[in-house]
């Protein structure tokens, strides 16, 4: 580590009581530490020097000790009294700092793998606002979302041509549309080797609900080959069988990859984001239209304060109908707000009252969930307004049937399994769902059911039999194959844990 790193330190500051969010600290578990490090060793069995930039307990350098390689390790906080590693009280993100100012040190970082747990869910947030000017600069290629994706495009700069960059990292950055810089910048000078994703109750023992991947790459695109991809499993324990199968089969090469191509939304349209799971067929639906291609899809007006402008019942100056995220509401959402007559005036003299797409205000159309796990659409009548989630704006004959074919389970799993997997669905989500091609029947006999289903919803009853055949008609329009239909089937059937 060009010698400022080695020594160590014995300063020991006891942690036990403290809570884990407050230091960004995760312990990874231990079955995880030895896949992710003996999958290292597996790619490349002849390195000599490791560097876990976040080391923790060093609960991910075991293999490397036995391997008597030589290990560095650093962290913000000593969590051990003594350590197997030549270990630094250092703070990773200011020693990226200081090696991009002295270009000469960069030439020293001479590793052959770097493995982390980056810190997340901590800080973070403190420490971004704090020094959001200097990490602007630091990260001028990908941003300073979060802690985690600051890491991984450090340990990118420091990695000499072959080295190996193993972690276990939350995964949100696969899909973010914030994210898209960094993403590009790992498919344009790494080879992408290996994404399985973990199970969402790994950490739960820790009490952190975060969702994380174990992410493999090494540094120089010509060492790209195919990519090991396995989706999220439904449980710790499945996934530490898993893992030992998995590596089992990769080492006897019995574990059948994809192409880069296969994983990447390279579209135009698309944000570069890694696909992992989705059956060829169901992805190239996204090489046709769009809803974009088709339709407005718009938000609109944003308060600032609900409170002041927004009222539950229709009374003195709050006339104005307004539909908020209808949520889980499928085909009808009732209206329980009521907007202030003024709110254009607001938009002219208040900052933080925003009216946007103000020629689109008023039309008809359907209005889509922001928030939650399930993704889900319901009719916007003429004359109302809208929030800050996605809203299309079609005609008559068309908001019937796209009513149906959003709320199909096809269209769930393409926003829920492709286009974002966290539970925030803006309107650039929703205007990349690819439409199906269909004909005029086909339309017509979808919004007859998104009709009759609407009618019960409204009136509360169930329409799982109206759901289950606009499914039905949708899967057989859209092309795919049974097989897929199932992998679309246990999506559903466990979104929560599969997203």
């Amino acid at each position: 580590m060009g010698g400022s790193i080695v020594g160590r330190h014995n300063k020991w500051i006891e942690k036990e009581n403290r809570n884990v969010r407050e230091i960004g600290y995760y312990s990874t578990p231990d079955f995880v530490a030895k896949y992710l490090s003996k999958r290292l060793l597996m790619i490349n069995p002849n390195g000599e020097k490791v560097l876990d930039p976040c080391c923790g307990k060093e609960e991910l350098l075991e293999a490397f000790f036995h391997r008597q390689l030589q290990v560095d390790g650093m962290d913000i906080e000593s969590y051990k009294s003594e350590y197997c590693c030549s270990f630094h009280l250092q703070d990773f993100v200011r020693f990226h700092e200081k090696i991009q100012r002295d270009k000469a040190n960069l030439q020293e970082q001479d590793y052959d793998y770097y493995i982390a747990n980056p810190p997340y869910n901590c800080h973070e947030v403190d420490f971004i606002s704090k020094n959001k000017t200097t990490l602007m600069k630091q990260f001028s290629d990908v941003g300073v979302l979060n802690m985690y994706s600051m890491f991984i495009s450090a340990l990118i700069d420091m990695a000499k041509e072959g080295a190996l960059i193993g972690l276990i990292t939350a995964d949100s950055f696969f899909t973010a549309k914030g994210h898209e810089k960094l993403r590009r910048k790992i498919v344009e000078t790494c080879a992408i080797h290996e994404i399985t994703m973990c199970s969402n109750d790994l950490f739960h023992n820790q009490a952190a609900d975060v969702r994380t991947s174990i992410v493999i790459l090494q540094k120089g695109k010509k060492f790209q080959r195919e990519v090991v991809t396995n989706n999220r499993p439904l449980s710790r324990t499945i996934f530490e069988k898993q893992l030992d199968k998995q590596l089992e089969m990769i080492r006897i090469e019995q574990h059948a990859g994809i192409s880069l191509d296969e994983l990447l939304m390279a579209n135009p349209v698309d944000n570069m984001e890694f696909v992992i799971g989705c059956p060829p067929d169901i992805k190239g639906l996204f090489a046709g239209a769009r809803i974009a291609d088709e339709y407005k899809c718009v938000t609109g007006i944003s308060t600032g304060r609900d409170e002041l402008y927004l009222s539950k019942e229709k009374t003195g100056p709050y006339t104005v109908p307004f539909y908020k995220n209808p949520g889980r509401k499928r085909f009808y959402t009732e209206n329980h707000l009521y907007l202030h007559k003024e709110f254009l005036t607001f938009d002219k003299e208040i900052k933080n009252f925003i009216v946007r797409n103000k020629p689109l205000l008023f039309q008809s159309g359907i209005t889509c969930s922001s928030m939650g796990v399930e993704f889900a659409a319901a009719r916007l009548p003429k004359n109302a307004t809208y929030g800050v989630n996605a809203n299309i704006i079609c005609d008559e004959d068309d908001a019937w049937w796209l009513l149906a074919y959003l709320n199909s389970d096809l269209v769930t799993y393409m926003v829920r399994g492709v286009l974002i997997r966290s539970n925030m669905i803006t309107s650039g989500y929703v205007s990349r769902i690819p439409l199906i091609a269909m004909e005029e029947r086909d339309k017509t006999i979808l919004g007859s059911l998104a009709r009759k289903a609407h009618d019960l919803a409204q009136e509360g009853h169930p329409f799982e039999k109206e759901l289950k055949e606009i499914n039905q008609r949708v899967n057989h329009l859209s092309g795919i194959s049974v097989e897929s239909e199932e992998v679309i089937g246990r999506f559903k059937r466990n979104l929560i844990k599969s997203t």
